[in-house]
């Protein structure tokens, strides 16, 4: 018999292709206009056989997707010789189902059940159209023995298929389960995941991307392109860095994956022609996809990432095997995302703990070099550097005499310099300034602007005539090193007739400060804070352009008492009018 003789060749061909073939044995033998072979009750896997003189005869073409609607999944043999007369007597129809049977004008239906061991493989569908066909006995049994061969060429095809793919899986993972544990390198772990996956279901290519429900965008980390190598993509983008590695719409924004989100389970989508809505939630990472398959990585119930398989050119029925596939390698892909996490923080962990002694022994020298020279003169941060000075920077009450001196005429300079030549000019002057300080053993609070404010007896314990001797002492060295930089600046032609030399005003005071480290856990300074402290400051505002005004409390300690001027001032924020002189420069 011929359907004997076709399926005896079917062994060893792919599911699809048996099927293919059974429906057109069946059609051709029993000589009918269509056949049907569905193999799933939602009719979505459905192979059909058409008379050649069906679409040459027809007004108008078939649309054989709606012939899926004329297949009832029963496990009775259902006869119907002609469907007008049943419209006519059963008017409760579905209008998609009547629809379906009009297209086609098909008037007599024979349908039989596959079973295999009282299971139902799939339903045969044999259709005859334009003209009420009569189903003799005779071709109702040849259709029932058919059915039964082909039902059980059908499940021995799926049973090796199946047993195909769990030997295909259990080779994939152990694949996948060795190229994990020979690398400790995420970037070589995530390659070879998805160069083994893309190579076994044969796709146009594989992503692996990391991804949360915090997350804004989907992070790719890894693809496989059959064209090139598989590659991770930081290296490709070592290579072209204008490669973005983020999706191009917020995770938010996805329906896809916030479907997958609450199912936890895969994304299938066989033919994006049919669903071009979908078509802008694809990884920029190939070519438009057609057909996308998007298995989730799973750890402790939460999503961390995805594996996306695309078919560019075709769309594609992904099978239950694919899927299952991709399921299993998923899996071993959300151990290694853990184990590459796990391994960049110990990898980081022990950098940090190797560097950790070599800072500790740094952190001396560096407190030396980089922060204490900045405002201490260089003889006293050598004696604390060897022990000899201890400085105890918490703040504490110190007698200590301030230090506060401004650059007049340096607003005005600035405002048509140009701003390399000011800088530059600023940090020259500064640098003059500092020196001053630290040739008298002075402590340099800090910068303000063009200004600058200095300590005398603190950290250095001085006492206080000392303290006011040597900020004197300061204040006019830092008049003669102006002088001098005057003199550099108009040889180097910054000055003109809009500003002539700058001018330098000070202003000194001693009294009772709190002294130490200021601030928060992220920025601290050392300075100087109180009453004695805006008294010094208000001098300097007072004083005259070039000149030096110290308070009564200084001029105590002065033994030759050379002033210039003596004045009684009312300060800015000060309540009690202050005695302060002007010195000799």
């Amino acid at each position: 018999m011929l359907f004997q003789s076709s399926i005896r060749k079917l062994n060893n061909l792919p599911l699809e292709q048996v099927c293919q073939t059974i429906v057109d044995t069946v059609g051709q033998v029993l000589k009918v206009d269509i056949a049907i072979l569905c193999l799933d009750s939602i009719n979505e896997n459905y192979f059909v056989y058409q008379n050649s003189s069906i679409n040459s005869s027809s007004e108008r073409e078939i649309n054989w997707d709606l012939l899926k609607l004329t297949v009832s999944n029963t496990e009775d043999i259902t006869i119907i010789e002609d469907h007008h007369q049943n419209w006519q007597k059963n008017q409760s129809f579905d209008s998609a189902t009547y629809l379906a049977y009009q297209q086609a004008n098909i008037r007599s239906t024979l349908s039989v059940p596959l079973l295999c061991q009282q299971d139902l493989v799939g339903v045969l569908v044999l259709h005859h159209c334009k003209d009420v066909h009569t189903w003799e006995s005779e071709a109702i049994r040849l259709a029932v023995m058919i059915a039964t061969q082909a039902a059980l060429a059908i499940a021995q095809v799926k049973a090796y298929e199946k047993l195909q793919a769990l030997a295909q899986r259990e080779s994939m993972v152990n694949t996948i389960t060795a190229a994990i544990r020979s690398s400790l390198e995420p970037e070589a772990i995530f390659a070879a995941i998805t160069k083994e996956l893309g190579q076994a279901l044969g796709v146009d290519g594989c992503t692996l991307s990391l991804w949360t429900k915090e997350d804004m965008f989907v992070q790719c980390v890894a693809f496989y392109n059959p064209h090139e190598q598989a590659r991770s993509v930081r290296s490709i983008q070592r290579q072209r860095r204008k490669i973005p590695n983020t999706s191009s719409v917020p995770i938010s924004e996805n329906p896809i994956l916030q479907e997958m989100l609450i199912t936890k389970k895969p994304a299938i989508l066989k033919d994006l022609e049919q669903k071009k809505e979908m078509a802008r939630y694809e990884l920029r990472w190939h070519s438009r996809a057609r057909a996308l398959l998007i298995a989730p990585l799973i750890v402790d119930g939460e999503i961390i990432g995805s594996i996306t398989l695309r078919q560019s050119k075709s769309s594609r029925h992904w099978s239950t095997s694919e899927i299952e596939l991709v399921e299993a390698v998923a899996a071993q892909a959300a151990i290694a995302v853990q184990q590459a996490r796990l391994y960049e923080t110990t990898k980081q962990q022990a950098a940090q703990l190797q560097e950790r002694e070599q800072k500790v022994k740094q952190l001396n020298n560096y407190l030396t070099e980089s922060v204490l020279k900045r405002f201490l003169p260089e003889a006293i941060v050598d004696r604390a550097a060897v022990g000899e000075l201890a400085l105890d920077l918490s703040p504490e009450p110190y007698v200590v005499t301030i230090l506060f001196a401004d650059l007049v005429g340096f607003t005005s300079l600035s405002s048509y310099l140009e701003v390399n030549t000011l800088a530059q000019l600023l940090n020259e002057y500064l640098e003059a300034m500092a020196k001053a300080v630290f040739d008298q053993r002075g402590t340099v609070d800090k910068f303000i602007g063009d200004g600058i404010m200095a300590l005398f007896g603190a950290p250095e314990d001085l006492p206080p005539p000392e303290q006011a001797q040597r900020a004197i002492a300061t204040a006019r060295l830092m008049q003669q090193y102006l002088d001098q930089l005057n003199q550099i600046w108009q040889t180097k032609g910054i000055f003109d007739e809009n500003i002539s030399t700058l001018k330098l005003r000070c202003g000194i005071h001693q009294g009772r400060a709190v002294v130490g480290m200021f601030g928060g856990r992220q920025r601290k300074d050392y300075t100087a804070v109180g009453k004695a402290v805006n008294i010094a400051a208000r001098l300097e505002e007072a004083a005259d352009p070039g000149s030096i005004l110290i308070s009564s409390t200084v001029a105590a300690w002065i033994e030759n008492k050379d002033f210039q001027q003596e004045r009684v001032l009312k300060l800015r924020g000060i309540k009690e009018e202050l005695l302060a002189f002007s010195l000799k420069v």
